[in-house]
């Protein structure tokens, strides 16, 4: 079935469970708040998400979230959804987004809005507006609102990404799993901790509206909305411009080797597969990217360039001062104080074996960091998988059989058990091996996504 096919089926799905979840909130709908309630809210969302940031793969955040979030404690699942759809339709008319990109941001922002609602109150007897925005009292229905909000901002945050993984997933080939990782598991501490905004949001509105100026007390909650929006986008800057800055670094060392242009990129790009396909946590695969890009940055050492650029076998002294290179990568990696540690040690022993025979420390199996035995499966497919001047490029084919062969004495056996069954480490290896990835719009993915994919949102792009 086609990508394409595959879309369009997916958004109608996604689109007939808003529907079914808007017509059970519209049985249990709070009364009608009122038009210049519902415009204010639409508009304040509108303006939001008119600023939104670039996330890592084919989606874009926006503070948006949080006035949808305060329309839905304050007005219940029905028009805290009518809400969110109309500020995101207009969004996306605004931006003049096709009828298929407009019908499923919408959708799925009602859903992230509405089914979070039901949960909310039908299953856990939360109440609309919660009692802290009613001037309760009683310090137990505080608390238990309260705690019940907060419940309902993760049902949220995790509605709206999984929503929009599984329209990006479709769109780019990419693992689904991998996609909510990049775009989502990074910041869903901070999504819920700027969800809190949404009650001050919510409490400017009741009060305003105490004295008949409801619509007018929302606007005081754009300042702080404003400021998260702000601390978002100096997040993300920070982490491209840390990885560009790396990527320069590497480029200007592969310079000297013309048979590895690309080659930390690609190593970089493809054990941050493995390690996402092993299960490692979000702050794990960073590091493993990142000790991966940097392995071979000791080669700038002006006494590896000659070896470098020789074409014929390297003799035993040779060979030997080479493989140095690995230490002065650590030692250089180390420089920087947040790299010391986990990726220093990962950059360190890249080149050991799972049987005690590779170098500088002769490391065994358990021994050796995980990054350095996941770097170095990679560091031997893109070798085996990239032209050279004695020989083309490998199949895949024959590329797994040398990994099985090695398993066990060169490699983790763990490690190419699930390398050779994983769909998105094959899609990499048979990919091309002559083209860099990419470096990505924010926080550090690498990857060239096709431009008709470009689309979906957290809002989907």
């Amino acid at each position: 079935m086609r990508n394409s096919t595959k879309i369009n089926i997916y958004v109608a799905l996604v689109t007939l469970v808003t529907i079914a979840a808007m017509a059970i909130a519209w049985r249990v709908r709070v009364p009608f708040p009122g038009y210049w309630g519902l415009a204010s809210f639409v508009f304040v969302a509108f303006l939001l998400d008119q600023t939104s940031n670039q996330l890592r793969v084919a989606a874009i955040g926006s503070t948006s979230f949080v006035m949808h979030m305060a329309a839905g404690i304050l007005f219940g699942g029905f028009w805290g959804g009518c809400i969110a759809g109309a500020s995101i339709a207009l969004s996306g008319l605004a931006r003049k987004k096709e009828f298929k990109k407009l019908l499923f941001n919408a959708a799925q922002q009602m859903l992230s809005v509405c089914a979070p609602v039901l949960v909310y109150r039908d299953l856990l007897g939360g109440s609309i507006p919660p009692s802290y925005l009613q001037g309760a009292s009683v310090p137990e229905a505080v608390q238990r609102d309260i705690g019940l909000f907060f419940i309902f901002a993760l049902c949220y945050v995790l509605v709206n990404s999984l929503a929009v993984s599984g329209a990006v997933s479709l769109s780019t080939g990419r693992p689904f799993r991998e996609v909510w990782h990049l775009n989502t598991r990074g910041v869903i501490v901070y999504d819920i901790g700027a969800s809190v905004i949404a009650i001050f949001a919510a409490w400017l509105y009741v009060k305003a509206d105490s004295v008949h100026y409801g619509p007018l007390g929302i606007i005081g909650a754009v300042i702080p909305i404003i400021v998260v929006r702000h601390v978002y986008g100096m997040y993300y800057q920070l982490q491209e411009s840390g990885q560009e800055l790396l990527q320069v670094m590497v480029k200007a060392i592969e310079a000297r080797d013309p048979y590895t242009s690309g080659h930390s990129l690609r190593v970089s790009e493809l054990s941050r597969t493995i390690a996402l396909e092993f299960g490692l946590s979000a702050r794990e695969v960073e590091q493993i990217q990142t000790s991966a890009l940097l392995h071979d940055v000791g080669k700038i050492h002006e006494e590896f360039a000659p070896l470098l650029r020789k074409e014929s076998r390297l003799t035993p002294e040779e060979t030997a001062l080479m493989q140095t290179h690995s230490t002065k990568s650590a030692e250089l990696v180390g420089i920087i104080s947040q790299f010391r540690g986990t990726i220093q040690d990962a950059v360190r022993h890249h080149h050991e074996r799972w049987d005690g025979q590779g170098y500088p420390d002769g490391l065994t199996g358990d021994a050796i960091p995980l990054g350095s035995r996941i770097i170095l499966i990679s560091d031997t497919i893109d070798a085996m998988t990239t032209d050279r001047p004695y020989r083309k490029r490998l199949s895949l084919d024959v590329v797994i059989a040398e990994l099985q062969k090695c398993k066990g004495t060169q490699f983790d056996p763990s490690l190419v058990d699930m390398v050779v069954s994983s769909v998105a480490v094959r899609r990499l290896i048979v990919g091309p091996a002559t083209e860099a990835p990419s470096a990505e719009p924010t926080r550090s993915k690498r990857v060239n996504w096709p431009a008709a994919s470009i689309w979906w949102t957290r809002r989907a792009q």
